[in-house]
């Protein structure tokens, strides 16, 4: 009965719901910021943390970041959408054993240089893989494989292990070749990530946390490191190169996309209730639900009589909506089950409807306000149609950018 929020007492919503409208007006730029933050703080390595996707979410959430997002943030994403390209174009210059183009992570082992004197196959039983020069060794891998492993051991069954083990592998050994590739390309175009730039970033990662967490031990948990948050300033700066004036979308690009979506811009009839609810135990009886609805018809009936709603849904409700004298927001249809609904949707602005059973409890309903289905005009989404497009095109720059680097680079992998 409970949303997830625990702050009502209505089942959470089901179908489809505008991904622009109203409090949802963000959707895809949550979406999209949430799958970079499974990037940056590296939770998404084949074995998701449910504790630390749902503490994550909860930030987002609550942070709602409307302003430009931070440069990591934006670099994450494109990292994370070049991850699930066309993998035979990616691999094109990839000598031996091809590269797995999974997602980028941070705190990717650093690069070592090539041995000076090493003999080829000397070089090939140290060296997983080499880049332009810079390689990763085995033991690099083994020891990061540990590591990530340590964080999921106990939500990775043992019959799992090795393949555990070998996506981690494939992992790790993408992420070296990608931020290889990156860091070189933005040396050879001496783009700079200055410590301003960088303590900003810090800031808002810092914004986001929950208050008197430390930054420096989450950074450290997380592995989220400054060279990484470096890295991210560099590479955003390399798009906005590439992409100039382009970078922006036109009036007449937004207005299309605008067109070309119209369902996602619909607003669903939705009502703003309260209520109250006497909740039904497990262990109730027919004469104790009795004597509960005899408890809350009294409720009612001090209600009517002209008590105030919301000092006796204070007092007296079983739904966490108490705390705010019963009141629920604004649900749709299909966001609760069929008795509740039905009184929302049929009973009279301020009007005392009759007492409602549900699997639930008893409730007293109340409609403070009501909204017909509506659709958002585009002079208030522009703007968020407008940041997403921009994803876009710094999401293809990107992918335009890392095909270039890979085409052009030497990569000999010698570990399968």
């Amino acid at each position: 009965m409970y949303s997830g929020n625990q702050s009502s007492g209505i089942s959470p919503a089901t179908g489809n719901r505008s991904i622009f409208a109203t409090n949802h007006i963000n959707k895809i730029e949550d979406k999209i910021i949430f799958l970079t933050y499974i990037v940056i703080f590296n939770i998404a390595r084949g074995w998701e943390n449910t504790v630390l996707l749902t503490t994550f979410w909860r930030i987002l959430m609550k942070s709602r970041i409307n302003k430009k997002w931070s440069i990591i943030f934006i670099v994450a994403t494109f990292v994370l959408m070049a991850g699930c390209g066309n993998t035979e174009e990616k691999n094109k210059n990839v000598q031996s054993p091809a590269v797995s183009t999974n997602q980028v992570q941070p705190a990717v082992p650093a690069a070592s240089a090539a041995p000076a004197a090493a003999s080829p196959k000397a070089e090939s039983n140290d060296i997983a893989v080499k880049v332009d020069g810079s390689v990763l060794k085995k033991t690099q891998i083994d020891s990061e494989i540990k590591q990530r492993l340590a964080v999921y051991k106990d939500q990775i069954p043992a019959d799992k292990l090795k393949e555990a083990r070998a996506t981690l592998k494939k992992q790790i050994m993408d992420e070296f070749v990608m931020h290889t590739l990156l860091a070189n390309e933005a040396g050879k175009r001496k783009i700079p990530a200055t410590d301003k730039e960088i303590a900003m970033t810090m800031d808002q990662i810092k914004a986001s946390l929950t208050p008197g967490e430390n930054i420096e031990k989450f950074m450290k948990e997380n592995k989220i490191t400054r060279e990484y948050i470096a890295l991210g300033i560099k590479v955003k700066k390399m798009v906005a190169q590439d992409l100039g004036s382009k970078g922006k979308p036109s009036p007449k690009e937004i207005s299309k996309f605008y067109d070309d979506n119209k369902d996602q811009f619909l607003i669903p009839e939705n009502v703003h209730v309260r209520h109250i609810l006497t909740a039904f135990a497990k262990e109730d009886n027919d004469n104790v639900k009795a004597e509960k609805k005899i408890k809350i018809e009294g409720l009612r009936k001090q209600i009517v009589e002209g008590a105030d709603f919301g000092e006796i849904a204070r007092k007296n409700s079983d739904c966490p909506s108490k705390e705010n004298g019963g009141d629920l927001g604004q649900i749709r249809k299909d966001q609760t089950v069929k008795p509740f609904e039905d009184a929302a949707f049929s009973q009279e602005i301020n009007a005392v409807g009759p007492v409602v059973t549900t699997e639930y409890g008893y409730h007293i309903v109340q409609v403070i306000a009501r909204h017909p289905q509506k659709t958002v005009p585009l002079e208030e989404v522009k703007g968020k149609i407008s940041s997403y497009l921009e994803q876009q095109k710094q999401t293809e720059a990107f992918n335009t950018l890392l095909k270039k680097l890979r085409d052009g680079a030497k990569i000999m992998v010698y570990e399968k």
